[in-house]
């Protein structure tokens, strides 16, 4: 099971500035399938969205940071 550190856009959660206006964390074996297969990836702070666009142009998640500053790098490496 891998569980490597990757960013992606789409919906966000209440905490976030609003729906596709953030990039979130998700596993990358998750992103790559859903990209390749069609469907949705669920993100670390539980935003299910769909990995369509480019998540550099966007502020990450504030809720997905959180988790991940937590969670520590080892999970993500």
């Amino acid at each position: 099971m891998s569980t490597e550190q990757r960013t992606d856009t789409r919906t966000a959660d209440s905490d976030t500035d609003g729906p596709g206006d953030v990039a979130h964390y998700a596993r990358k074996d998750e992103v790559t399938r859903a990209a390749v297969e069609g469907g949705y990836v669920t993100a670390l702070c539980g935003v299910k969205f769909q990995p369509v666009r480019d998540p550099s142009r966007f502020p990450v998640c504030r809720p997905c940071a959180r988790l991940l500053e937590q969670l520590g790098n080892r999970a993500f490496s």
